[in-house]
């Protein structure tokens, strides 16, 4: 009874996390610096029901293994003992492949900062130069409608305007770069931890 609801257990969380991270990986949008940071966080944080999910699994195929060996001599089917060690290395196989996957997600996060802080200049430009077209749009429509009483204070009035823009421009991008340096480090350093701890499910025998 134990051991299937291991089982259980096991079967739900793989088949979790791998239902949400498809669901959440498409539609594919590698063009899309937010798409990758959305793909890793996911990875990193579901990770523990793939972990988990192997873990119980394997465990199931090892206290089966165990209590074959112990009931060898009584001429237990063989074929069941043989099941669960194929059982095993496919396990392995999985903690495997998922450690190679989490170096990967680690390994992403260097090209996630370079790309954001690229995309993310390119967006702070474009709106700085929109800015100065609508500054000098709106400094010549001043300019036609000057008069004595007010030929000072519209200019100083707009330049004020939008040094405040920029400012505030400026402040979200410093914002927006430290959210995402903060981010890929933390999926970084998650990401190590998951890899240690499918390398460690890899080696438990």
């Amino acid at each position: 009874m134990f051991k299937k609801y291991l089982i259980l257990i096991g079967r739900t969380f793989v088949a979790t996390f791998l239902l949400v991270n498809f669901f959440n990986i498409i539609p594919l949008n590698l063009t899309s610096n937010a798409w990758y940071v959305q793909v890793s966080m996911l990875l990193v944080d579901t990770s523990s029901l793939l972990l988990l999910g192997l873990t119980s699994l394997k465990l199931v195929s090892y206290l089966s293994i165990n209590k074959e060996d112990e009931l060898e001599q009584i001429n237990l089917d063989q074929q069941k003992n043989q099941k669960y060690k194929n059982n095993v290395k496919v396990i392995n196989k999985f903690s495997l492949y998922s450690m190679y996957l989490f170096i990967f997600v680690a390994l992403l996060q260097f090209f996630v900062i370079i790309n954001g802080l690229s995309q993310l200049d390119l967006l702070y430009s474009e709106r700085v130069i929109r800015l100065e077209k609508q500054y000098q749009i709106s400094q010549k429509q001043k300019e036609s409608d000057i008069n004595l009483k007010n030929i000072n204070k519209p200019v100083d009035g707009n330049l004020n305007k939008k040094d405040r823009i920029f400012e505030t421009l400026t402040n979200q991008k410093n914002t927006a770069i430290s959210y995402l340096v903060r981010d890929a480090i933390k999926v970084f350093l998650m990401s190590l931890i998951w890899v240690f701890g499918f390398y460690k499910l890899f080696k438990f025998s």
